[in-house]
């Protein structure tokens, strides 16, 4: 029986997050031509593109598989990442740079959770773009797996659809399902965007935005990590203020952690996350985490309303800064709104200190 490609194109055109995503990974890598693949033994399918270039392909438009390089990336599922094919000493003589003229390529395979390879993720462009950085890498590897995430999810939705074909309930279950698909992607996407605007605007330089805004996105990784093994429903704080310090903790004693175990909704747990990143990173710039002496005290509370709590100590003084960064509206603004609560940044003498108050939606 032949393969539907046409359902994979229409797959991953369903996906609201893909054509920004494109946009987003262009935007950091400075190249032209972005695009979702389907790859097969014998098929190269684009299912969605970001055109800058003139490259020529659009949806549904088909290379040789053969004379693709996402070819020899189904064979063997690794990233393949090219800064100058002039100057590389693999891809240099290799035929497919100078059949599609291209010097600069970075491709990541979309594996899905059962180990199935379903395509590629790949920009190209004319020019040599340096790419092997860790921000670069770190990103293209975060949308791979958000995109091949949410293929898996669909392809599930589409064997219950089956299954539900013959009972009258089965529209109403696919109508909540699409939307909570819909729902999950959206708020996902709203904060990567928000991180990599606001990343871009606030940096000093292209360099700096990648890396700002793939440390911000690796926290949000994080939190979804916790998330998917949940099913998106509920996180437990614990896990995502374990998970979010983890990278700062670089010896025992650094930070004490005191609360009850509460669950938080899939959007009050990125926050948080978020927030925890921008207080652990500027503590470890300026805190007291930038010296040996330096403590965090961590507390939260959900007795009657929700309380969180940052105290440092022992760093070296600290001063309010003169402009609020996208740091500061960030824990200030944007993640007491998903408590439904306010939120204080306060710079002391010993140390800074922030505080949330708010509601939980997800249960205690």
């Amino acid at each position: 029986m032949s393969h539907d490609f046409q359902s994979d194109i229409d797959l991953i055109q369903s996906i609201p997050a893909v054509p920004s995503i494109l946009d987003t990974m262009c935007q950091l890598t400075g190249m032209g031509f972005g695009v979702v693949a389907r790859v097969t033994s014998e098929r190269w399918i684009a299912c969605s593109t970001r055109d800058e270039i003139g490259f020529g392909l659009k949806p549904r438009d088909e290379l040789e598989v053969d004379t693709t390089i996402c070819h020899e990336i189904r064979q063997r599922p690794e990233a393949v990442v090219i800064e100058h094919v002039a100057e590389d000493e693999t891809y240099c003589l290799h035929p497919t740079p100078a059949k599609y003229g291209f010097q600069s390529y970075i491709s990541f395979p979309l594996i899905l959770p059962d180990g199935s390879f379903f395509g590629t993720l790949c920009a190209i462009d004319p020019q040599p773009r340096r790419l092997k950085t860790p921000e670069i890498i770190g990103t293209f590897k975060l949308f791979a797996e958000l995109i091949a995430s949410h293929i898996d999810s669909a392809l599930k939705l589409s064997t219950m659809q089956r299954i539900l074909e013959e009972q009258r309930t089965w529209q109403r279950t696919q109508r909540v399902l699409q939307r909570e698909l819909t729902h999950r992607m959206k708020n996902t996407l709203a904060m990567v965007q928000a991180v990599v605007t606001q990343s871009l605007r606030n940096a000093s330089s292209l360099d700096d935005a990648a890396h700002r805004a793939t440390e911000r996105i690796q926290a949000l990784g994080r939190a979804q990590d916790m998330l998917t093994d949940t099913n998106w429903e509920t996180a437990d704080i614990l896990a995502i203020v374990a998970a979010a310090i983890a990278p700062h903790r670089d010896r025992g004693g650094r930070f004490t952690i005191d609360g009850p175990s509460v669950h938080l909704t899939a959007q009050q747990a990125m926050g948080l996350a978020l927030a925890i990143h921008e207080l652990a990173t500027n503590a470890a710039k300026y805190g007291a985490l930038s010296n040996e002496g330096g403590h965090v005290d961590i507390e939260w509370t959900s007795e009657d309303d929700f309380r969180f709590v940052w105290t440092e100590s022992g760093g070296p003084a600290v001063v309010a800064p003169v402009q609020q960064g996208f740091g500061s509206r960030l824990t200030q603004r944007v993640v007491p709104a998903y408590f439904g609560g306010t939120a204080s940044l306060e710079y002391h003498s010993d140390g800074v200190r922030y505080v949330m108050h708010g509601k939980l939606k997800g249960g205690e």
